[in-house]
């Protein structure tokens, strides 16, 4: 690492671990955020798990801990608060190294391999997910070690950060499809070795939950059946609000359906950039699963400076900066007014989590516009050529 890398790396573990020991009443606030915090990563929920698993309860009982039974015996060994905001730093800080690496691993790429990283820093999505110890960090890490080991050629670790990172949320598991694009060998043990680590871990579960197989539903269940109806920055919660009761069964299927959907098409159709492939069924999974939160939204948008080739192509940058932008600004207020006051109602806050997905969807055909041009162009960038989408 040259200085300018070191710099970013530190300012990374600064800010983080800085922000949640000078400022402890924000993670409490940004907890109870439903912008930042959801069951099944609620750092809340969470703490119930380490109070139940240290006091020889069971584990799943009470309906209130949906995280995967290793990750409430990970947290139950730190004792310490500044030990536990020193855990989530490191781990956003490891994404912020991984992201430098990742762009070391194009030879030619336009930006110089800090910028990815700092651009991560200072992305306050990013950071206040953080602080709120919300447990996507966890799972945005073992993606993001899954895509470096891939752009790298290791199998190995690529396949079992991947099966963590399903094990810990369930949705990253489609993402292995495009995975196996980016890796050009061993795509057979690839799959062996994501099954065998994700069957060690549920068995491993399995052991630690006094041999009992009901954290299944409440851990990876209450993401497919979304049974915690709360409100969210998702597409789900208010469809299924308003929908009678009759249609809920098979609506839930559509649902988790539209979110494998698009997978294999787009693993497919853009096989030759599998890297971008791979950032695509991300930003699918990103717009469609069942309790996104900023946080996910951020991690995706620490991606697309790897798209500097395809800048000139974009066509709804501003709008989508805009939308974000709306989107930080007016939620809390939103909620605030719905929730706390009474004086709105729950489509206030339904409207500005339809601009969150606008926002994300833009930022997706985005991507995808600029990739089919560029294959148009032959490669070589042609601005000066107008066209429609069909």
């Amino acid at each position: 690492m040259n200085l300018r890398e070191l710099q970013v790396v530190a300012a990374c573990l600064a800010s983080r671990f800085g922000a949640s020991t000078v400022f402890p009443l924000l993670q409490q606030q940004l907890d109870k955020s439903v912008e930042f915090s959801t069951p099944v990563t609620s750092y809340r929920s969470l703490q119930e798990g380490v109070f139940l698993i240290r006091n020889d309860f069971p584990l799943y009982s009470g309906g209130v801990v949906h995280h995967a039974p290793l990750l409430v015996a990970l947290m139950s060994a730190f004792s310490s608060k500044n030990m536990v905001s020193l855990l989530y730093a490191c781990a956003d800080t490891m994404i912020a190294f991984q992201l430098i690496a990742m762009a070391k691993c194009f030879s030619r790429s336009p930006l110089p391999s800090w910028v990815p990283g700092a651009l991560y820093v200072i992305n306050p999505l990013v950071l206040l997910s953080t602080v709120s110890k919300s447990s996507v960090v966890f799972s945005n890490l073992a993606i993001s070690t899954a895509l470096l080991s891939a752009l790298q050629g290791n199998s190995i670790i690529a396949a079992m950060a991947i099966a963590v990172a399903g094990y810990l949320s369930l949705y990253p598991l489609l993402l292995v499809v495009p995975m196996l694009a980016l890796l050009q060998k061993d795509k057979l043990k690839t799959v062996f070795i994501t099954a065998a680590t994700l069957t060690a871990l549920l068995l491993s579960s399995y052991k630690i939950n006094d041999e009992n197989w009901n954290y299944l539903f409440s851990t990876y269940g209450v993401i497919i059946t979304f049974s915690k109806i709360i409100p969210n920055l998702g597409l789900w919660w208010y469809f299924f609000v308003e929908l009678f009761e009759m249609f809920i069964p098979f609506f839930k299927a559509v649902f988790n359906l539209f979110v494998v959907s698009c997978i294999i098409p787009f693993s497919l159709r853009f096989h030759k950039q599998p890297f971008y492939a791979f950032i695509l069924c991300l930003s699918w999974i990103t717009l469609t699963k069942s309790y996104p939160t900023l946080g996910d939204g951020g991690f995706l948008l620490s991606f697309v400076p790897f798209f500097r080739p395809l800048y000139g192509y974009f066509r709804y940058s501003v709008i989508s900066t805009l939308l974000f932008i709306h989107v930080t600004v007016l939620s809390p207020i939103f909620y605030h007014l719905w929730v706390d006051l009474g004086s709105g109602n729950s489509n206030f806050f339904y409207a500005i989590s339809l601009v969150y997905a606008l926002g994300l969807a833009t930022v997706l055909v985005d991507l995808v516009w600029a990739m089919l041009r560029i294959e148009y162009d032959k490669g070589t960038p042609n601005l000066k050529l107008k066209m429609t989408p069909l």
